[in-house]
């Protein structure tokens, strides 16, 4: 692998646009701000504020004039929406509002390293073929996250609610060891770090804005597939990701916009019977982990298995 600290070279200066979205991370978006104001490969950073209670407007705002002002490095624009209209709406606005060749899409908790942007332009220019591309992640400690999944399916969320995830990952391309850090096509990234080409965010539209929050990624990923693209991981270029920032204070809502989202996900692509085969295998899974969370004791997942046991067996499902 490359390492991380190797010059851009002049035909990379400029060529991404990137968007951040902040919901009440105040600190967190203007650390990846001030990160992403060093790169050279970056023309400007748009960030778009979802509503945020937290001081996030007024600090990006005089953020923004500093840069700006200054002109040492990108332009710094800040969207400023009255209320929270969910991650695929800001990214689509904050996309809209941008014209680099190249649109980096990075959480106000993801931090690249230097010269990862660069490295994922060339990789796209390298191969016409793919759309989207990712880094390697990395827990704050360090260590690696997963990032490359494959798309869901009733069959695979009945795998998974059974406990048979161990047999699903030896199946996997990438659970190969020979491929498991080279760089290649997989089903879809996780949307904390992303680089797409302006071409395919236009082909597709952008993000489905039924999708509040979760799973909008993942539905974009399915329709740029579906459009001929190839989306790749590439471990060379790296990013750190925190995760979980901005629902930290909303546990209990976080967790409904998820299952809602999957719902969502599922009525889209399977139709009412993909559906309702994930609410029975959800449903399924919660109740053998509360079983399992009794037999050893662990208040905590017995709670949160009935929790989603409740959820899945009321929530009626999205209509479209």
């Amino acid at each position: 692998m490359g390492g991380a600290s190797e010059p851009v070279r002049d035909t990379f200066v400029g060529c991404v646009d990137v968007i951040v979205v902040s919901f009440n991370t105040k600190e967190l978006t203007l650390r990846c701000v001030n990160a992403l104001c060093s790169e050279p490969a970056v023309a400007m950073v748009c960030v778009v504020d979802n509503g945020s209670t937290d001081g996030s407007r007024e600090a990006l705002i005089h953020r923004s004039y500093e840069q700006n002002v200054s002109q040492d490095g990108p332009r710094l624009k800040v969207e400023c929406l009255p209320e929270n209209r969910g991650f695929g709406a800001a990214n689509n606005l904050g996309i809209s509002a941008t014209g680099a060749e190249f649109v980096a899409l990075i959480n106000s908790d993801a931090f690249v390293l230097s010269g990862t942007l660069e490295r994922l332009c060339s990789y796209l220019r390298g191969f016409p073929e793919v759309g989207l591309v990712g880094p390697r992640l990395l827990n704050a400690d360090g260590s690696f996250q997963e990032s490359r999944f494959e798309f869901p399916s009733p069959g695979r969320a009945w795998a998974e609610n059974l406990g048979l995830t161990r047999l699903m990952k030896l199946q996997r391309p990438w659970g190969n060891p020979v491929r498991a850090w080279r760089s290649g096509v997989v089903d879809w990234l996780s949307g904390a770090c992303l680089l797409v080409r302006r071409e395919v965010w236009e082909q597709t539209g952008g993000f489905d804005e039924d999708f509040f929050l979760y799973s909008e990624e993942t539905d974009w990923q399915v329709r740029i597939r579906q459009m001929g693209w190839e989306i790749h991981w590439v471990p060379d270029a790296v990013a750190t990701h925190l995760g979980g920032s901005s629902g930290a204070s909303q546990r209990d809502a976080i967790r409904e916009h998820f299952y809602e989202s999957v719902d969502r996900y599922f009525l889209k692509h399977y139709g009412r019977f993909g559906a309702c085969s994930l609410r029975c295998a959800t449903i399924v899974g919660a109740a053998l982990r509360w079983v399992a969370a009794v037999l050893s004791s662990s208040p905590t997942r017995k709670k949160n298995s009935a929790w989603v046991f409740h959820r899945q067996s009321r929530r009626p499902l999205p209509t479209r």
